[in-house]
């Protein structure tokens, strides 16, 4: 029986896992659930294979968000060192108000598409996810982290 128990909590564990993600990291934001400007999150991906790979930014915050966005900014280092800085304005509520993402209880965590089957080269590819709201702070905001995924 606990041999039957144990190989079902494996597979359970398997199927939830997603063969294709090279990099999944998040950091918590600043005191009081405050990301400010000079909080920049700094993510070092280490890319094996050259390839098509979608880039997401995920973003925890809580209700309260008053926006129906999260501006932010991604600058992407990648080995070649050509610099490439984009602004995203990632999508916190529909149309209705209604938040979007995954809820838990008060908190919600959001994926966002933001580099759709990007080419990136074998090495290690620097990006950085700072806040682009101009001198003011994100509130509540719990976490930011980027995924990277292999495009199968």
């Amino acid at each position: 029986m606990t041999r039957y128990l144990l190989i079902g909590l494996i597979g359970f564990l398997l199927v939830g896992c997603n063969p294709n993600e090279v990099y999944n990291e998040h950091f918590e934001t600043g005191e009081g659930l405050q990301w400010k400007k000079e909080d920049s999150k700094n993510f070092s991906v280490d890319i094996k294979e050259a390839g098509e790979y979608n880039v997401y930014v995920t973003f925890r915050y809580a209700t309260g968000y008053a926006k129906d966005i999260a501006p932010v900014q991604l600058v992407h280092l990648p080995p070649n060192g050509e610099e490439n800085v984009a602004p995203y304005d990632l999508k916190i509520r529909d149309d209705k108000g209604d938040y979007l993402g995954e809820p838990g209880y008060d908190i919600w965590d959001s994926k966002h598409l933001v580099q759709e089957a990007t080419q990136l080269a074998a090495g290690t590819h620097n990006f950085t996810l700072a806040t682009n709201n101009g001198d003011k702070h994100l509130f509540p905001v719990m976490d930011v982290g980027l995924i990277v995924e292999k495009v199968a």
